[in-house]
Formats: C-alpha cells, structure tokens, sequence
C-alpha cells in the first residue's frame, strides 16, 4: 500500500522553497508515495506548478478569493486570520478538512515547524526541513526553542551540511536525528522556459551596449542588494558602464528604490519585481550575480548552471558545496571591495568569462538530480519502516 506524505507550507509565493517543494512532489517515487499538500493560505505564483496528481488542501483563501474593496477586503483579512488561528488552537479542526490520515507529514519550511508538533495525526512520522542559516536574523533562545522543536521530530533534514553544522555551532546542540541532502534543479523546466520572450521590459534589459548583470531573489535584508548598489554605484563613478537587473520582491522594495533614486541610477539598477518565468532574463544577461549576506543552497545559482551563465556569488551557506571558486563560479567574501573586484574582472577578461562557462558545462545536472532524488525516496521508505 502506498504511503501517505502530506508537505505543510504556508503558501507557494515565489521563492526556493515552494521551488524545492515542487520539484520534490514531482520525483517522490509514485509507486512507494501518495503525495499532498497543506497550505496556511492559498495563494502564490507557484500554485500552478504543483503536480496535477497532488491533492492540495488550503485551511484559507487566498487573496485572488477576496474582494477588491478596501472595508471589505480588511474584514476578509481578518477573518482569514481569526480562521487560522482557530485551526492552530484546534488542530482536530485539520482532520475534519482532509478527511485521511498521514504516513509522513513534513514541514517545509521551518516556520511550519510548530503546527507540525500539534497535528492531530499522532501516528505520522514527522520531518522538519530546515533551509536557512539561524545565526543572522535569529536569537539564541528561538534557535534553541527550534532545537527543541527538532528533537521531538522523527527526522531534520538541512538544506546543506554548512546549514547544519552552522545551526549546530551557532547553538551549541547537536541535531542527532539530522541529515543533509541538497537541493534539486529542474533542467528541463529550466531551459524550455528559458526560450520564451521577456515581455515588456526588453527593450530595457537587452542593452547590447553594456555589460548586464541579473540577480534573482527576495528583496530582503538577506540578499544584499543595499550593498550591491552602493557596489554598482562606486563601478559607475570609476568608468564602468554596466546594468544591474533584479527580479524579486519583498519588504525592502521601497527602501531599495529610495537608494536608487537618490544615487539617480534608475536607468542602470533595475528592480524587475515578481516574474513568473526569471530563465530568460538570466539567459539574456552576460553575468549572474548573488550578493547574499547568507544562505542555505540557493536554488537560483542552480538554475543559472543550467543555462551556463557565469556566476559571481558571495561565498555564504552553502554555495560552495554547489560551485567551485574559480572553475564554476567566481566566488567573494561579502566585501564591497572584493565583489567590486570580482565584477571588473568579468567586464575585463572574456577568457576568465569563457574558462567558466567551459567548466560549468562539464556539470551533469542530470546524474546530480538521479542520486539527489534517490536519496529523499530512500530516506522516506527507511522513515517508515522504522
């Protein structure tokens, strides 16, 4: 009999995680596994993407469910979260939305960690997957209370051994019941949806004329991007006449276009916003750029192997797990010196550029993917068996 594996996540708004999630759903062994998703909200670009054979339960609407009108859209807001709540303080709630009882329930992203703890589903193996490095923006006492949290579950799997073994240092605990296992990419999603057109925007984003760099991420503390325009503004004022493009959102939209508007480089710093196809800008552009202050393993810089872009990236989480310092990638501290630096070097020497790309291409993503899906499906049926 089949397995029952139910994923709990908030929503699937675009980001690495519904990513990794999707790209899971897709590989878990058919014969062995019944897939379902639990959603908080539902809501996301991702939602679409979610395999046809997956059953997806949301416990509230999402906003495309909601009215237009202000007064009316607050009091829907409202209520959706009261509803939430009530699920969270009952949890028996969740039993009557499913109607089926788990084998496996997993908890995507750790902030789904606690209503895993309070399922109702008593018997189902629990499994927290853990994708972010808790020393930047967290304090000991959370990391401990996530610790704890860890423990009473069946299996941790980190996102890559430096996120592992940075949470472990960073709290002085040790995750007995964790592993690692690294993300999976996508390639063929990946090149096809490459080979369609950049809408509106490429007029502005294919400039022949200069050099362009494009980053893909969140518009968040995290990512740096406060940083990478103080970086693009100094390469400016030195002579270096280039195009940074960013695709995302986030929290620090506003702020992020304040700085730009004041250094007057609105023509050359480009915030994209949210795209549900990022591929093709990636593989328009002459360079990818990652200029995180931290990371678990960024799925992005993946999907750019794919498409054999050349990568400057600060050397954070992760990321050198994935690429290798001059062979793969170019890879920094996060020093504004030393992306500055890296950033010359690619507009300087298109022989750099090319020993890259020509070592990127001797990746098998494919073969990368095989012992990567092989080693979730193997953990999942050991979990059971247990």
């Amino acid at each position: 009999m089949k397995k029952k594996i139910m994923f709990r996540i908030r929503s699937m708004q675009m980001g690495g995680v519904p990513k990794v999630l999707i790209d899971v759903l897709k590989n878990l062994d058919r014969d062995k596994f019944e897939p379902s998703v639990l959603l908080q909200i539902n809501q996301g670009e991702l939602l679409d993407d979610i395999p046809d054979d997956v059953k997806v339960t949301a416990l509230a609407k999402g906003r495309h469910e909601m009215s237009f009108i202000k007064p009316i859209l607050f009091i829907q807001l409202v209520m959706r979260n009261v509803k939430i709540q009530m699920y969270k303080i009952f949890p028996s709630l969740i039993k009557k939305k499913l109607f089926e009882t788990p084998d496996i329930e997993i908890a995507i992203t750790h902030s789904s960690l606690p209503d895993l703890l309070r399922s109702p589903f008593k018997n189902s193996k629990k499994v927290n997957w853990f994708h972010t490095d808790i020393s930047w923006h967290h304090t000991k006492e959370y990391g401990e209370k996530i610790a704890r949290m860890m423990k009473e579950c069946d299996l941790t799997i980190f996102g890559s051994l430096h996120t592992r073994l940075t949470f472990e240092n960073f709290l002085d605990v040790k995750i007995y019941n964790g592993i690692h296992i690294h993300n999976t990419f996508d390639e063929k999603n990946v090149l096809e949806k490459s080979l369609l057109e950049i809408p509106d925007l490429k007029y502005r984003f294919v400039d022949k004329r200069r050099k362009i760099f494009v980053s893909v991420g969140r518009l968040e503390y995290q990512k740096g991007y406060d940083f990478l325009i103080d970086v693009h503004k100094e390469l400016l004022d030195e002579g270096f006449d280039h195009i940074i493009a960013v695709i995302g959102d986030g929290s620090e939209n506003i702020n992020l276009k304040n700085k730009i508007k004041f250094f007057s480089i609105e023509e050359s710093f480009l915030l994209l916003g949210n795209q549900n196809n990022p591929y093709p800008y990636i593989k328009n552009a002459d360079y990818y750029i990652q200029s995180s202050r931290y990371e678990s393993y960024p799925i992005v810089l993946g999907e750019t192997l794919i498409l054999n872009k050349p990568i400057i990236s600060t050397n954070v989480g992760g990321i050198s797990e994935l690429l290798s310092h001059g062979k793969t990638a170019y890879l920094v501290n996060f020093d504004k010196d030393e992306l500055k630096s890296a950033m010359k070097k690619f507009m300087q020497n298109p022989e750099l550029v090319e020993e890259i790309k020509n070592e990127q291409k001797k990746i098998n993503i494919n073969n990368y993917n095989v012992n990567i899906y092989s080693k979730i499906n193997r953990v999942l049926s050991e979990l059971i068996i247990f």
